[in-house]
């Protein structure tokens, strides 16, 4: 989480405008399809299904997804 910090202030009693960089922001690749295992990007499609075997939500890829409505798996809402 982020870091609470008072705002800077002068001696006159006015607040200083603050100085710093914006942040630098980066996507992180940390998905994968749960049945062939490819890297979900965060521009790639990604889709949740039900697994009829566990009751439990999975993240599939775009090539996964008809192949697991036709095996029985449900898309999850």
């Amino acid at each position: 989480m982020g870091q609470v910090h008072p705002l800077p202030t002068r001696s006159d009693g006015q607040m200083s405008p603050v100085t710093n960089p914006p942040a630098t922001v980066r996507s992180i690749d940390s998905a994968h399809c749960a049945l062939c295992g490819s890297k979900l990007s965060a521009k790639s499609l990604r889709y949740h299904v039900v697994s009829p075997q566990a009751c439990e939500m999975i993240t599939v890829c775009h090539t996964c997804h008809k192949a697991a409505l036709g095996e029985g798996y449900r898309p999850a809402e």
